[in-house]
């Protein structure tokens, strides 16, 4: 670290000569050639000193001390000695749901849940984070604001219907019975959060050697949900089938994209039980919500998880 420390104020210092000579080049080519008075120039930064005596004659000055080290400081590499939560960046992750038996396996009847969970993503935008020291700068309040973007994507040819009083789902066969050709199927669903977490960190000083551990709660306000299809094929009729084979309807599909935008019986909020965990720059993230996905008896008994890592922290 001393040694990075040094090469970053040597170039500081190389660069601050070289700005510094060129504006006394400019300024010496607008006197008169005949004056050789040699003047004594100085340029002074925290930490460093440069000093310019006549036209050949430079010389720096790098302090060393306690303030000196305040130079390799940045924020993204110090907490400044202060209480700061891990909230505020961008995170991402998977996510699912689990019934009440925490299985994501489900009954015939309920095959439209199956999820390709591999695909099913998560996107946690959090910009604003504000923190409360509680003990010496080692454990502390945090809360904010965020966004949550959950993308549930399904394993079946279905089809979610939304103009009925409890979540349906129909199969998707073309005219020969098999299932539609689908590219894309997926429930959207984006929300607005606010985190109410403790943390416990090891040093408040230097984010890049502290170990911290978080715990609390995230509450959701849904701001929209939606769901989208993708077609191989377009101008193509498919008919809706339930559990028992019988055919409901046709859907005519005009073009190979399709979004619906509706509640879809989803509980409008939300409550997330979360831990966070991780040292340096390497964070994990858990969130389990103890409310239920749907609204009572308009759908099944959900309950959704996601895990993930922090891409970027602030």
């Amino acid at each position: 670290m001393k040694k990075i420390l040094l090469i970053t104020r040597t170039l500081l210092a190389i660069f601050v000569v070289l700005l510094f000579a060129s504006a006394s080049f400019a300024q010496d080519e607008g006197t008169d050639k005949g004056d050789s008075r040699k003047e004594h120039k100085e340029f002074m930064m925290k930490n460093v000193k440069v000093e310019h005596h006549g036209e050949d004659t430079t010389v720096i000055i790098i302090h060393h001390g306690r303030h000196a080290r305040d130079m390799g400081r940045c924020p993204f590499m110090c907490r400044k000695g202060k209480y700061n939560g891990h909230w505020a960046g961008i995170d991402f992750g998977w996510n699912g749901y689990v019934n009440t038996n925490f299985n994501m396996s489900f009954p015939s009847n309920q095959k439209y849940l199956d999820l390709n969970t591999s695909r099913s993503m998560t996107v946690n935008l959090n910009p604003v984070e504000l923190n409360l020291n509680i003990a010496k700068n080692h454990f502390g309040l945090t809360s904010g604001l965020g966004l949550t973007f959950n993308n549930y994507y399904f394993s079946n040819s279905t089809l979610l219907v939304h103009d009925s009083s409890a979540l349906v789902a129909y199969r998707l066969v073309d005219q020969n019975g098999n299932k539609a050709d689908m590219k894309v199927n997926k429930l959207s669903v984006m929300w607005l959060t606010v985190p109410v977490l403790f943390e416990y960190q090891t040093n408040s000083k230097m984010k890049w050697n502290s170990f911290h551990l978080t715990l609390g709660v995230v509450g959701g306000v849904r701001i929209c949900s939606y769901t989208k299809q993708q077609f191989h094929s377009r101008n193509t009729t498919y008919f809706m089938q339930d559990d028992n084979g019988k055919d409901i309807g046709s859907v005519d599909i005009d073009n190979r994209y399709t979004r619906t935008h509706n509640q879809y019986h989803l509980n409008p909020f939300k409550l997330d039980a979360t831990m966070r965990i991780g040292w340096s720059f390497l964070n994990f993230f858990a969130n389990y919500s103890v409310t239920p996905m749907f609204q009572k008896n308009q759908g099944p008994e959900l309950y959704p998880w996601a895990v993930g890592i922090t891409l970027i922290g602030w």
